[in-house]
């Protein structure tokens, strides 16, 4: 009865995003990006902004795209496996990943992170015979908490290099 065209239904899916900008800070957070673009297209079109959903509680930010030195895709690996993983970077929340708040201090962020790698870290269990599915899911989940921890890691990297 009715129809529907593609711009109708356009669905946008979201990608986990470091962004270096000309005056040396850094940026991360999800950009949306049409699910009919690629990912080398983010910064393409005639929008001069570029939307970021920052990972720092409640902030968001128009970037501009001629500020923008450096663009990284941070690929948090999934946990098919045991189906624990997250659906898409949306999901992907370094601070949950990490198991702390989000106004913990860095301090809690990296005696959190180093907790976790002890427990997930596949060479813990180098010396035991695990089944490939556990193995994997070593490996993802150790690949998710070093993509959190780097995530929380980049702005304080860039604020402490901006000081000095």
């Amino acid at each position: 009865m009715f129809e529907r065209n593609r711009v109708d239904n356009a669905s946008v899916m979201t990608v986990a995003v470091e962004i270096t900008l000309d005056d040396g800070s850094v940026v991360t957070g999800r950009a949306a990006l049409p699910a009919s673009r690629s990912v080398h297209k983010l910064l393409d079109g005639t929008d001069p902004f570029l939307f970021i959903d920052q990972f720092a509680p409640g902030e968001s930010a128009f970037i501009p795209k001629a500020s923008i030195k450096s663009l990284k895709l941070v690929n948090p690996a999934r946990l098919y496996t045991l189906h624990a993983g997250f659906a898409d970077a949306a999901a992907f929340d370094p601070h949950k990943v990490l198991g702390v708040g989000k106004d913990a201090s860095w301090d809690d962020i990296r005696a959190a992170y180093h907790a976790l790698n002890k427990v997930y870290h596949p060479d813990v269990y180098a010396s035991v015979k695990l089944p490939p599915e556990v193995s994997s899911y070593l490996d993802a989940r150790t690949k998710q908490i070093n993509a959190a921890f780097r995530l929380l890691k980049s702005p304080r990297k860039a604020s402490t290099a901006s000081q000095s």
